[in-house]
């Protein structure tokens, strides 16, 4: 038996952290993202336009219980909670003092404490953890079975993110570090094998659906990759901040410690899975900003290394400093969430925060044209946002973004040939990007605690018009999809151009 320290804290910890992300998860109002992520789980299928199909999938588990936007986030609230408690179970055998200190860090950090949201990083981040959980336990046993388990951990993590690839190559990079991991070659090869009907799922789907999530990560979303001084600053902030100024002090000066911990070769696995990734996204951030959720699924591996890392003395330090660093937050989401609508009025998140926080009135001011009209907007944002307060769909009016193009699978445009449309805007519409494709159409414009919105009201929609005038340059900047990868079917083309290919214009 320990003294009552911290391993007496764990369970009150755990339950008070569940609390608070439970209260936060129900007051918080929707996002885009999560919006967005929601049409996904109301329309289930083996893949989605931006990524792997996992988030879908828990959103339409969920919608079976309900709509609210606490169960809607269930999933992330209770898997943060289940990594806090499992980084314990993992780590006590070693120091159980350090393995609950390490689990009430990560517990009370913002890591776990607001990170509310249910995105695409939720499964990612679960099956990681459960992957590497197995994978340790697989190199300490030697059992064939643990190795397999953390194979299928890892193809769940696949079909969630494609940062799960990291994942694997950091494996990859153990195992040929590792002696006593290359001594388990056999176990290695099970994890992969079972890992691969997973991935194949997903190739299938990409193959057979325009290639639409290597579209989208690897081309679409890149043309703005470039060079520039700032771009690892702020990577390293965002390290900074996730470990918190103190730690990253610390791991700083005890960095000539770092050989002599990464002896023990389990925690040498938590070092190269951490490590390998932060690494890979270190030289993308020199010519892109790195999203701090992208690290999300590989920042318990950093909590467990802090367990050898750093002493008692530091480990209770730290937690100290974490609870008041995390209360900060607390506070801070409480004086945003207490501010009236007009502390918004005349900012540039003043139509946003109307749209967040005032859906129902603003819905209101549509109730009108409902029933009338098929409603729309120009963004996938405002889109998935109004269709989740409206339990109707919004679909998405004009060329849009290369980002969240799910709307191309959900929407055919050539059932609304002749049909009246309403698109919702937040800025003033221009005639050229509307006039062309209605018999006629109308403007109109409404404010709402002090924001402007834009309506267009479009009558007889010809899609011929649309086609060409919009469809068509949709085709060619989104589903111009490169000649060596093999095309088994293309919704985008098969539906508006039967007789074309979806392939990139030759130059002369």
């Amino acid at each position: 038996m320990i003294p009552r320290t911290a391993r007496d804290w764990l369970i009150p910890a755990l339950l008070a952290t569940l609390a608070i992300k439970l209260v936060l998860a129900a007051t918080l109002p929707f996002s885009g993202d999560e919006a967005y992520f929601l049409i996904w789980g109301q329309r289930p299928d083996f893949g989605f336009y931006d990524h792997p199909p996992m988030v879908g999938w828990l959103l339409w588990l969920m919608l079976h219980i309900g709509n609210a936007e606490w169960v809607l986030r269930l999933p992330i609230v209770l898997f943060t909670s289940f990594i806090g408690y499992g980084l314990y179970r993992l780590l006590r055998e070693w120091d159980e003092e350090k393995a609950a200190l390490a689990a009430l860090l990560y517990l009370v950090s913002p890591v776990n404490l607001i990170g509310v949201l249910i995105t695409t990083d939720a499964g990612l981040i679960v099956f990681s953890f459960i992957t590497v959980w197995l994978l340790a336990r697989a190199l300490q046993s030697g059992k064939t079975s643990l190795f397999v388990w953390a194979g299928v951990a890892f193809g769940l993590a696949c079909l969630s993110k494609y940062f799960a690839a990291l994942l694997g190559l950091a494996i990859i990079v153990y195992w040929a570090t590792t002696p006593k991991a290359r001594a388990q070659s056999r176990g290695f090869l099970w994890l992969f094998a079972a890992s691969l009907p997973f991935i194949a799922l997903n190739v299938y789907w990409n193959y057979s659906h325009c290639w639409a999530n290597i579209m989208f990560n690897v081309f679409n979303r890149n043309d703005d990759a470039k060079l520039a001084w700032y771009k690892p600053l702020v990577y390293l902030l965002i390290h900074v901040y996730l470990a918190t100024p103190w730690v990253a002090w610390w791991l700083i000066q005890k960095r000539k410690a770092l050989p002599a911990v990464l002896q023990d070769e389990r925690f040498r696995l938590f070092a190269v899975v951490f490590a390998v990734p932060m690494t890979v996204f270190a030289l993308l951030s020199l010519e892109k900003i790195i999203g701090l959720h992208w690290l999300l699924s590989f920042y318990p591996f950093l909590f467990a290394l802090l367990a050898l890392w750093l002493s008692h003395a530091e480990l209770h330090r730290a937690l100290r400093y974490m609870v008041v660093f995390s209360g900060v937050h607390l506070v801070a989401i409480a004086v945003i969430g207490l501010l009236p609508m007009s502390a918004w009025q005349g900012t540039r998140y003043t139509d946003g925060a109307v749209i967040m926080l005032k859906p129902a009135e603003l819905l209101e001011r549509l109730e009108p044209y409902r029933g009338k009209f098929a409603l729309a907007s120009d963004g996938y944002s405002t889109a998935a946002i109004m269709s989740y307060h409206a339990q109707e769909d919004f679909l998405v009016f004009g060329e849009a973004s290369s980002h969240a193009r799910h709307d191309d699978i959900v929407t055919d445009f050539r059932a609304l040939q002749g049909h009246n449309i309403l698109v919702f805007l937040k800025k003033p519409p221009e005639f050229d990007k509307y006039g062309p494709y209605f018999k006629s159409i109308e403007f109109s414009d409404f404010t709402l605690y002090g924001a402007k919105f834009y309506l267009v009201l479009g009558y007889g929609f010809n899609y011929e018009a649309y086609r060409e005038g919009v469809l068509r340059q949709v085709k060619e900047k989104y589903y111009a999809i490169p000649s060596y990868l093999p095309m088994g079917g293309c919704y985008f083309c098969e539906r508006y151009f039967p007789n074309e290919t979806c392939r990139p214009k030759r130059t002369p």
